[in-house]
């Protein structure tokens, strides 16, 4: 049998010149072999220092590294990187208390950020990775995942007034499917973009009131349905939050419009029928008939003829449900000028004039 032999290197004290990418300093301390081998500190030319571990002339095990600019690490290393658990102390007074791998902040770790905000979660390559809570100085946080130092994908953010956001993030934004309820108790539930509404949706007002349909940079634009607290209901084109395009309004009393719009308001052609019967078919504008209408009453009675700020103005044919017909003229809703009456035959029963309402037959 051969016999076992059972070495090991000497551990001594001493000093010798080190070189490290081209950087050179001065060691002091256990060696081993001519190596630093054990505790021991470095001296670098360019002003950075070492106390700590060494094994087989590596920084290994626990060490301090201070920089010259007055950063410093403290925690475990490898082969000279740092790696394991240690404590980084930035120069602008951010500190880093977390996992390292070769050098980079990877794994969990927090952040004291100078301004009193922290980050507690994943890291990978120095940057905010994966799960983790970034909360800032003002009580406001971001609970939720991350890739490359930004919020991405599913996230929650609470601005600490009562406003909340719960969904998707893409770069450090609101995109994608997310709820935002607001401060003052109003709620969307819908798509976004570049942290603004953009796309299908559906708003909550704190009143009752209820939206729900397209959103162009934040704004109701395109198809929607607005839901009023009273049980009025609009559907149909929407313009930087307005009634805008072609759409129906339906009254709680049973009104309804069917037409254009423009700035919230009615403008355009249009058809109104109200609760009693009687139907307005027409151009409004600014929310009341203007020009040309033609309106079939509830009792069978039709009138054909033009307004002008809401009012019967201009020629007009009225017939009666049995077809008796007037023709004549209004001025701010009361007959003025000339007239004819005919019966259901279309023979004329009478002419005369109207002088502001009042009438006057020819003899």
């Amino acid at each position: 049998m051969l016999p076992l032999f059972v070495s090991a290197q000497k551990i001594t004290i001493g000093t010798c010149e080190i070189d490290e990418l081209g950087v050179k300093g001065t060691y002091k301390g256990e060696m081993s072999s001519g190596k630093p081998d054990g505790k021991g500190s470095v001296v670098f030319e360019n002003g950075n220092t070492y106390d700590g571990d060494f094994v087989k002339g590596k920084r290994q095990g626990h060490g301090v590294y201070t920089f010259a600019d007055g950063e410093r690490y403290d925690g475990q290393w490898v082969l000279n990187q740092q790696h394991g658990r240690g404590t980084y102390y930035f120069s602008n007074n951010n500190k880093y208390v977390g996992l390292w791998f070769r050098d980079y902040q990877q794994g969990h770790g927090v952040m004291y950020y100078f301004n009193g905000d922290v980050y507690d979660g994943d890291w990978f390559r120095d940057m905010r990775q994966g799960r983790g809570k970034y909360t800032f100085s003002t009580g406001a946080y971001y609970d939720g995942q991350w890739k490359n130092d930004k919020k991405e994908g599913k996230g929650f953010f609470d601005w600490g007034d009562g406003t909340t956001y719960r969904g998707n993030w893409a770069d450090n934004q609101r995109s994608g499917y997310g709820v935002n309820k607001y401060a003052d108790g109003d709620v969307y539930k819908g798509m976004w973009k570049d942290d603004i509404q953009q796309g299908r949706g559906i708003y909550l007002f704190q009143n009752g009131d209820q939206y729900e349909g397209d959103y162009d940079q934040g704004e109701r634009t395109g198809e929607g349905i607005f839901r009023y607290a009273n049980g009025d209901r609009y559907t149909g084109h929407f313009n930087e939050g307005d009634r805008d395009g072609v759409g129906t309004f339906v009254w709680a009393n049973g009104d309804k419009y069917e037409g254009q719009w423009k700035n919230d308001q009615l403008s355009g052609h249009g058809k109104l029928t109200k609760k009693d019967g009687d139907v307005f078919e027409g151009y409004f504008k600014n929310g009341k008939i203007e020009g040309e209408v033609v309106i079939h009453y509830g009792n069978g009675s039709r009138f054909k003829g033009t307004y002008k700020n809401g009012k019967r103005n201009g020629k007009c044919i009225e017939e009666t449900k049995d077809g008796k017909r007037f023709e004549g003229s209004y001025v701010n809703d009361v007959r003025d000028g000339r007239f004819v009456e005919k019966d259901g035959n279309g023979r004329v029963t009478c002419t005369g004039h109207y002088e502001n309402g009042k009438r006057f037959n020819d003899q």
